[in-house]
């Protein structure tokens, strides 16, 4: 996100091609209008597997996907606020998930910070 930068520059700055781009003064889906620019890489959900049961799958493609960009998140102006937003299911009530140390390793390379949510599922929930 960014107040003042236009998002074209920060594609140029990053070397990284966004999803979607929003533009300071657009309407969002809330009927809001943005007082911010917003660039954004999206990757599609990504569901457990047998091949990797900590739900990370999802953020393992984003980062993988960012990773021409290391080195260049700290050279976005003032103004810009890069972070990944990534969300998991858990099975459990407790709701933990894990990091492996490589893939920890390589958000800590791209130097952006994590907001995680995990949603937690009761049991009482049936697949549709």
């Amino acid at each position: 996100m960014s107040r003042q930068t236009d998002p074209t520059l920060i594609s140029e700055i990053l070397g990284l091609v966004p999803t979607r781009t929003k533009l300071r003064g657009s309407v969002s889906r809330s009927g809001r209008e943005l007082d911010h620019n917003v660039w954004t890489i999206d990757v599609d959900h990504g569901f457990n597997t047998d091949d990797d049961t900590t739900g990370t799958r999802a953020l393992r493609d984003l980062v993988a996907a960012a990773r021409p960009g290391v080195g260049r998140f700290p050279l976005l102006p003032p103004d810009c606020s890069a972070r990944i937003w990534w969300s998991s299911d858990s099975d459990s009530m407790q709701g933990g998930f894990v990091l492996p140390v490589e893939l920890a390793a390589a958000i800590a390379e791209l130097g952006v910070d994590v907001y995680a949510t995990v949603y937690l599922d009761d049991g009482t929930n049936s697949p549709e």
